[in-house]
């Protein structure tokens, strides 16, 4: 039997393989073909798990519950919470296993990024334990694609971006049809204004999942607001189902680049109402080291001004 894929939009050859086995082994062929394919065209199938451990099934439960909460478009500082209360709940059922160290460490990455739970630690407390839960992840499963993935985020937030695009190499080799980790990996391309190479990968990440999450439209906001292509920003960003609290900061910096005042004010109110308490000096400490392509930082403190984020 010969199997083929081919890219609907142009024809391409994708990938094919001849299988030659003896009639029996039909449906072990039929799964080959299978989870070929679903790495190929969407995120990877989880590896089969013992049948006999309860507890390693228990955790990878809960990490799917808190990964299903991360990507809902109504994600907020109290579902990070919750996503970080199913990741101990894994860690308890099976602390041999990578997942809830995977979910702990995207929780203080999500609290790094869009300044959650100051209250109870600063950026470089929240940096810190992220990267020792995404370390422990990468100890316990080397060849978990999500592990590096994590580790790359948060390189990527300490201003370490040879780290970061070191890492997330790593994680793509491991898992060259998740779209999610493409994705990922144009923050810090963006950050060093390598834009165009950041909408290649934008784009061949959309190409590998037809499902993907709307969070490719937000990235796609950000990259051509990058390209001071503010109405093609706008455009992008008005493609998801509904924009989520974290992404309405990226809305209201697209909305002042146009100069549409009252939009940009209302869509930045937002974003503080889960977020309360950021200004433009933290902006600025935030981004400094991190955000090096020249004239982006300066343009987006204006922007963020314009839409009205204090000064202190």
């Amino acid at each position: 039997m010969t199997a083929q894929l081919l890219n609907a939009d142009d024809g391409s050859h994708l990938w094919a393989n001849t299988y030659n086995r003896e009639i029996g082994d039909l449906f072990v062929v039929q799964e080959e073909i299978i989870r070929t394919l679903a790495d190929r065209v969407g995120r990877r199938i989880q590896r089969p798990l013992p049948k006999s451990d309860a507890a390693q099934v228990s955790a990878l439960h809960y990490h799917l519950m808190a990964i299903a909460e991360m990507r809902s478009s109504a994600f907020t500082a109290a579902g990070n919470q919750l996503v970080r209360q199913l990741s101990l709940k894994a860690i308890e059922a099976d602390p041999n296993a990578q997942f809830g160290y995977i979910g702990l460490a995207w929780s203080y990455r999500h609290d790094v990024t869009f300044g959650w739970h100051e209250q109870e630690h600063n950026r470089d407390e929240a940096l810190k334990r992220g990267a020792e839960y995404a370390d422990k992840a990468i100890l316990l499963a080397p060849d978990d694609a999500e592990a590096h993935h994590i580790r790359a985020r948060i390189h990527t937030e300490a201003g370490e971006i040879e780290q970061a695009l070191a890492q997330f190499d790593q994680a793509i080799a491991l898992n060259p049809s998740n779209s999610s980790i493409l994705h990922g990996s144009t923050d810090p391309l963006l950050y060093v204004g390598r834009i165009d190479e950041a909408i290649d990968r934008i784009e061949q990440a959309k190409g590998i999942d037809p499902f993907h999450s709307d969070l490719l439209h937000w990235q796609m906001g950000w990259a051509l607001w990058e390209k001071n292509d503010c109405r093609a920003a706008l455009a992008a960003m008005r493609k998801m189902s509904r924009i989520p609290t974290g992404a309405h900061r990226m809305l209201a910096g697209i909305h002042a680049c146009l100069g549409n005042e009252r939009e940009a004010r209302e869509a930045l109110a937002v974003f503080l109402k889960d977020s309360p308490g950021q200004s433009i000096s933290k902006e600025r400490r935030k981004w400094e080291k991190i955000w090096t392509a020249p004239g982006s930082l300066e343009r987006w403190i204006k922007d963020m001004r314009f839409a009205g984020l204090p000064e202190e």
